[in-house]
């Protein structure tokens, strides 16, 4: 998906850090437009997220994620979000929304009619559309099917065949302990890869 983006311009730029970023993240698609580049801090192992608000939250207490460093240059995450912040500096970006709304002009800017936020942060749906159309043109098969959720979704299934456990899981992504939702992910997983018929002698 991030080999089809156009990184000579803005938008691809952007998107590129929204996928790779919300995977890392195992953030809902309202979590990552919500993101503020103060909530982003960078040292040498990488970058700590702050994400403040969170459908599971309801003190409104935030967490925080630390994400480290990739291997490969276009898929890390610290890497792909500085490349973001600087085309944002260029711009005179320094604080605010951290994924904002690009026009047919390959601007920064609000969303037609004046509608949407004042800073052009985008939308979760945005996200959402970000997501499908990467897919897309990607050719992955049911392509259609993939949306906003579909990063969280993936984080937490490639967690597991990493061979993760559901707890560590859960609180990178926010998921509350016991989730059945992510018990759902890891079961996707486990019938595969530690299925019961495993050394069985069949």
């Amino acid at each position: 998906m991030v080999d089809t983006l156009d990184l000579g311009k803005l938008a691809g730029l952007r998107d590129r850090s929204v996928l790779v970023l919300g995977f890392a993240l195992g953030a809902r698609r309202s979590e990552i437009a919500a993101l503020d580049i103060e909530d982003l801090d960078f040292n040498e192992h990488g970058v700590e997220v702050t994400i403040r608000r969170s459908k599971t939250d309801k003190d409104a207490a935030g967490r925080k994620v630390h994400v480290p460093y990739g291997t490969n240059e276009q898929t890390c995450p610290v890497r792909t979000t500085r490349a973001w912040l600087t085309a944002l500096a260029e711009r005179g970006i320094t604080s605010g929304a951290l994924y904002r709304r690009i026009d047919k002009h390959g601007q920064l800017g609000r969303a037609p009619h004046g509608r949407g936020s004042t800073d052009g942060r985008i939308t979760g749906q945005a996200v959402a559309i970000i997501v499908r159309r990467a897919a897309l043109a990607a050719g992955i098969d049911a392509a259609s099917a993939f949306s906003g959720h579909s990063l969280r979704r993936g984080f937490a299934t490639e967690a597991r065949r990493a061979g993760h456990d559901q707890i560590r899981i859960g609180r990178h992504g926010g998921w509350k302990d016991g989730s059945a939702t992510l018990a759902g992910y890891m079961e996707d997983v486990d019938r595969v890869i530690s299925n019961a018929l495993a050394g069985v002698g069949l």
